[in-house]
């Protein structure tokens, strides 16, 4: 009787997460996520991940980028601090200093760039003094869910409030005075 190992489910479901700037998607500004990333798009800002990031072909990044790996097919002007494996194919353009643990470049690849191979904790390091590390992962995730739990409170709230019918206070009158003004001034012929 075989079983199915954790790993091969946990590497199934991670599948899927995977954040995707599309082509034809331009975007200013930065890119955090917890999820690989697949840039095929336009991006002027910085990326930073614990996993991999991918370059398409006709994408064009200009901004640093921090991960765990990437390969790059597109345009890259930024420095890159990836804690593994970098790769450069023959199609690229990439232009910054980079500090990888591990690069493979394919001939033909437009490289103009000062490369380092390091450790992993060598990369992690100089990572930090990135502009792109100016915040911690830790504190910056931990400012998202602070966020994303308020934006909850507050449509539970405006659900609420919704449910909530509130009827105008209604100014009660005295009848009787106004029916005997009527009566004095349209006096009854009848």
């Amino acid at each position: 009787m075989k079983f199915k190992s954790n790993k091969k489910q946990e590497e199934s479901a991670n599948v899927s997460k995977v954040t995707v700037l599309s082509l034809g998607f331009e975007l200013t500004g930065d890119i955090i996520s917890k999820s690989d990333i697949r840039a095929d798009g336009i991006l002027v800002g910085s990326i930073r991940t614990d996993k991999k990031v991918v370059v398409g072909e006709k994408a064009s990044i200009t901004g640093d980028i921090i991960a765990s790996e990437i390969s790059i097919s597109g345009e890259v002007v930024g420095d890159l601090y990836i804690s593994g494996e970098t790769t450069i194919y023959s199609m690229a353009s990439v232009s910054g200093n980079i500090m990888t643990q591990e690069i493979l470049i394919q001939k033909g690849a437009k490289v103009d760039s000062t490369i380092k191979t390091v450790s992993k904790e060598m990369v992690e390091a100089a990572s930090k003094n990135s502009k792109v590390n100016a915040v911690s992962r830790e504190e910056l995730y931990s400012i998202m869910e602070e966020r994303k739990s308020h934006m909850e409170e507050r449509k539970a709230q405006d659900k609420k409030d919704d449910r909530v019918v509130k009827v105008p206070d209604v100014v009660k009158e005295d009848k009787s005075d106004l029916s005997d003004d009527f009566n004095r001034n349209f006096p009854r012929t009848w």
